[in-house]
């Protein structure tokens, strides 16, 4: 086993710095973590416009303002996410690249991106594109768009302005000729597909990459990868969330169409969504509240009972550092397999649950990461009772899972603490 998780770290520590080192993945990392507030807003206004619990769904009826308030909420931040990514994006990814001017890559971004998007001229802008299906289309235009002005800026060819001239007055002038570049070729991009049979760029996009991309992504053995990536990682002593920054763009354009979903009345379209995935890391990566709760439970070595103390609060909120480091689980052989093992089992566990119907699949809502275990069920799918009935079947399993491994350690704690007596 030694031998085996030594492997695993030689594969995976390399594979995770490569990642780590990805400019544009460690901006739309950052990105989607700026954007938690937003997503946190619009899913919870449209849970609160449309879940199916009795007394309030009453109540929305005789006060149809109320539902048309949190309805306001979810247009103006969850049903318009690709723009807000774009903007912050762009920002992110120049600041990366070392661009002097990356404010002004998000306004070039912002218009780009809108050139290329069907409008009704100087009426409206149809929001489908600026929610979730044009999610890829947002992350491309915000790579191409700091590119170019990096490359611009690397070349030279900028109006340069006199050293007399203000500093804010001269770095409006820094990005103007990739501007113009950039935003009339847009224009003529919308112009030229929106006589195709597509309609915008924005269609072949969704149709030829977005949409299979989160088909593979978003399927039984993506996910299951994804979460043994994630995990492994962990292990490795490397934050999973960092090497596995490509899932999350999938996971938010899932939860947006769920959550319009349940708007329109219909049927949920996917199958997997925040809800489900905080179900299975539950108390964060490698599913380790039950092993903290067991231990408090269960161990007698004065090491584990005052770790145990110290780390069930960070638990409960799903920070496994304590434990992780504490026991330590990173990179300790005897702990590889329950640490591995219970994720792939709660996984199997949710997916099924979801599959056959006994858990109503995730309702959009976009849950932190930091909320308790149960109320991540709770909260996050669209059948609250039988969710939160499965997060206690996982918390019961892990804890079974982890019981002989946890003796083991135990016991050999208390001998050396016998034998320094």
């Amino acid at each position: 086993m030694e031998k085996l998780t030594e492997k695993i770290a030689a594969v995976m520590e390399p594979i995770a710095e490569k990642l780590q080192s990805i400019a544009f993945l460690q901006a739309l990392s950052a990105t989607m973590m700026m954007l938690v507030p937003i997503t946190v807003c619009g899913s919870f206004g449209c849970l609160l416009a449309f879940i199916d619990i009795g007394p309030w769904t009453a109540f929305l009826g005789t006060h149809p303002g109320v539902q048309v308030f949190f309805m306001n909420i979810q247009s103006w931040t969850l049903s318009i996410i690709s723009l807000y990514t774009v903007i912050v994006l762009a920002v992110l990814y120049a600041k990366e690249l070392g661009y002097k001017e990356p404010l002004a890559c998000g306004v070039i971004a912002l218009a780009v991106f809108l050139q290329i998007t069907p409008t009704e001229l100087y009426t409206a802008i149809p929001s489908a594109w600026l929610g979730h299906s044009g999610m890829f289309s947002a992350m491309i235009v915000a790579f191409l768009v700091v590119r170019f002005c990096k490359l611009c800026d690397d070349k030279h060819i900028t109006i340069k302005m006199p050293e007399s001239v203000p500093s804010f007055v001269s770095a409006a002038f820094t990005a103007l000729i990739p501007a113009v570049v950039l935003i009339f070729a847009a224009g003529v991009v919308g112009a030229a597909m929106a006589s195709t049979s597509f309609g915008s760029i924005h269609n072949v996009i969704y149709t030829l990459v977005q949409a299979p991309f989160m088909k593979v992504g978003l399927s039984f053995g993506g996910v299951l990868i994804e979460e043994l990536i994630m995990t492994l990682a962990m292990f490795c002593g490397i934050h999973g969330s960092s090497v596995v920054t490509w899932f999350t763009p999938l996971q938010t354009a899932a939860d947006a169409e769920n959550a319009a979903a349940i708007a329109a009345g219909s049927a949920l379209p996917n199958i997997w969504g925040t809800g489900a995935a905080n179900m299975v890391q539950a108390g964060g990566i490698g599913a380790t509240l039950g092993l903290a709760i067991l231990m408090v439970i269960i161990c007698k070595s004065s090491r584990y009972k005052q770790l145990s103390r110290v780390a069930i609060v960070p638990q409960i909120f799903n920070i496994g550092e304590p434990l992780l480091f504490g026991i330590p689980i990173m990179l300790n052989p005897m702990l590889f397999i329950p640490y591995i093992g219970g994720v792939v089992v709660n996984f199997l566990l949710v997916w099924i649950s979801i599959a056959t119907g006994f858990v109503g699949r995730p309702n959009g809502a976009s849950i932190s990461w930091t909320l308790p275990h149960p109320l991540q069920g709770l909260l996050g799918m669209s059948t609250p009772v039988t969710a939160l009935i499965l997060c206690v079947i996982i918390l019961v399993i892990d804890m079974i899972i982890w019981y002989p491994f946890v003796k083991i350690i135990d016991r050999e704690a208390l001998k050396e603490e016998q034998a320094e007596q």
